[in-house]
This record gives structure tokens, C-alpha cells and sequence, in this order.
């Protein structure tokens, strides 16, 4: 006798053997089977009477004499019936992502218990682990700020991390310094989280380095000039409220990438273009060209849709872009 070949479509060692003993031997009664197969009478009727539930046994001649059904029909209709169960238990596990924010409940209960209200992570490495991780385990709102270029070491990560999270419905809002969206890469992870539903500003005023989850923990860079040495989590709640107050204020002050805030450069050239009558008295001031100089003027005119140098520093003011 052959291994459980069927065992895949679901049937047992014994309720093979009786399948098998059928298909050579049709027309024969439990005693027979029960003989044959080595098994107690008992064990032999509960075989028979699932393999006809499943449609691969039927009566024979009389009540008391049972055949095996044909082996291409009986393995379609197992392979049928096997693959609807694992449908169903695909679709379970596929829902089963609900299960996440009673686990996390569960969680959240033991650290008010257990941890501590500041917690510090030491290294780049484990900064960008912990925000990953904060952010899969946040149901509902992230909140971050960039103050400077993301080191190229970590960029990857940090879009990839940000990229998922935005994908499973997250709801985003980041701020950046110009300083970071002077960086071609930047510029573009910052297109990408807009395109991907993330709302990111850019301002020019100083940024603390900081990520804050679903408003109950924050994380905050331990050296806000070198992300390098490691951060904070922060849950204490009176702290959390101040972090919560400073982003809301830069968030007002800050205005939509899609603006497209004033280069480092061009800034320059607003604050000069606010006091300075002359392009030749603004350029040698900056250091720059006559020709670079208006250029600058031109192009800021035009996106502040100002018609003259007075007009478009009261704009650049209006936007806080000076």
C-alpha cells in the first residue's frame, strides 16, 4: 500500500486505504473492508460514511455494498472542496489585520506600566528602526520635521519606511527647512510623499528634529544638529503637549512644497530686494553676478506674481518666505 497520497485533498491514511480498496474492489460490504483494511467494523462505517459525504464513495448494488467513484471526478470534487476551505481561511488571515490595534492596545497598556516616560536610542541605525516602528504601531496620524538634509546613509530607509506607512493609510504631515529641499533627493522624496497623499511643508524659520505618533509619543533628536548620537522617545504628557504646540506653530508658518519655497540663494535676494533699490548695489552685496542677480528677481517676480520689487517682498513677507 502506497504513503497518504491524498492526504493534500484531505483525507486521511485510513480513509485512503478504503478509497483505494473500493476503486479495486466495488460491490463489497463494511465487514470486508473492515478485513481487508485491518480495521474494526466501527472504524470502517466512519470512513465509508465521510468518503461519501465527500462525494467519492456511493452505495453500490444494495443499502449494505459501497464502490469507490470515479478517481478523476473523486479528486475534482476534494480538490474543489479543498481549495474553498483555504479560501476561507485565506480571507481570515486576511482580515485578521484588526487584530493589530487590540494587540497594540495590549501593548500600549504594558508600557504605561512598565516604561519609561523617556527612553533613549543610541545610533543613526536604531533611530530609523524606531521610527519605523513607531509609525507601524501609530493607527492614525504621524508628524515629523527635517531641519536639514537627511543623511544620504539613511535616506533610503526613511523613504521606504515613509512610503509604506503612507500606502496603509497613514496620514502624514512633514515639514522641511529649504536648506533639505535644496537637495535634488530630498526635493523628490518630498514629491513623492505628496503624491502619495502625505501633506509636506517647507519653511524657512528653525526646526527642532523631531517625529511625533498619533500625538501620545514623540521622538526627539537627542543633539538637534547631529541626528547621529541617538534620540528621545518621549510620553510624557506635558512634553508631548509642548512638542505638539511647537509643530502646530511651525505648521502654520510653513507653506506648501507645492509653493515651491525660495532657494537659500533666492531668500537672499528677497531680503536684499526688501532694502536695496539697485541690482547693481544688491548683487555686489550678495556676491553675485549682475545677470545671476536679476535672474533671481525675475523668477521671484513672476512665481509671487509681484509687479515690482516692493510689491513682491510684501508677498514673500505674507508667506513667511522672509
Amino acid at each position: 500500500m502506497e504513503g497518504n497520497t491524498l492526504a493534500v485533498l484531505g483525507l486521511s491514511p485510513q480513509e485512503e486505504s478504503v478509497y483505494r480498496l473500493l476503486l479495486r474492489s466495488p460491490g463489497i460490504g463494511i465487514a470486508v473492508i473492515a478485513h481487508v483494511c485491518g480495521k474494526s467494523e466501527d472504524d470502517a462505517a466512519a470512513a465509508v460514511t465521510r468518503l461519501r459525504k465527500l462525494g467519492v464513495v456511493r452505495i453500490a448494488g444494495d443499502q449494505d455494498t459501497f464502490s469507490g467513484v470515479d478517481p478523476a471526478t473523486a479528486v475534482e470534487r476534494l480538490a474543489r472542496r479543498r481549495i474553498h476551505r483555504l479560501q476561507g481561511e485565506i480571507r481570515q488571515v486576511a482580515s485578521s489585520r484588526h487584530l493589530i490595534d487590540r494587540l497594540a492596545e495590549d501593548q500600549r497598556a504594558g508600557r504605561r506600566s512598565t516604561v519609561s516616560e523617556l527612553q533613549r536610542v543610541e545610533g543613526l541605525d536604531q533611530v530609523v528602526a524606531c521610527v519605523d516602528e513607531l509609525s507601524f504601531y501609530a493607527r492614525a496620524e504621524r508628524l515629523t520635521t527635517h531641519p536639514g538634509p537627511i543623511l544620504t546613509g539613511a535616506l533610503e530607509a526613511v523613504r521606504a519606511s515613509d512610503l509604506k506607512h503612507l500606502r496603509r493609510g497613514l496620514r502624514m504631515r512633514t515639514i522641511m527647512h529649504t536648506s533639505a529641499l535644496d537637495c535634488r533627493q530630498i526635493a523628490r522624496f518630498a514629491s513623492e510623499l505628496t503624491e502619495q497623499g502625505a501633506q509636506v511643508r517647507g519653511t524657512t524659520g528653525p526646526l527642532e528634529r523631531m517625529v511625533i505618533f498619533d500625538r501620545r509619543t514623540a521622538l526627539v533628536a537627542t543633539d538637534p544638529d547631529d541626528i547621529t548620537h541617538g534620540a528621545l522617545i518621549v510620553r510624557q504628557p506635558g512634553l508631548l503637549a509642548h512638542l505638539l504646540s511647537q509643530f502646530e506653530r511651525h505648521w502654520s508658518q510653513s507653506c506648501a512644497v507645492a509653493d515651491e519655497p525660495p532657494s537659500t540663494a533666492e531668500r537672499q535676494v528677497l531680503h536684499v530686494m526688501a532694502r536695496v533699490d539697485k541690482d547693481e548695489a544688491g548683487a555686489r552685496e550678495l556676491g553675485m553676478s549682475l545677470r545671476t542677480y536679476r535672474s533671481h528677481v525675475a523668477s521671484l517676480l513672476r512665481r509671487l506674481d509681484a509687479p515690482n520689487r516692493f510689491q513682491a517682498a510684501l508677498a514673500a513677507r505674507d508667506r513667511r518666505w522672509i
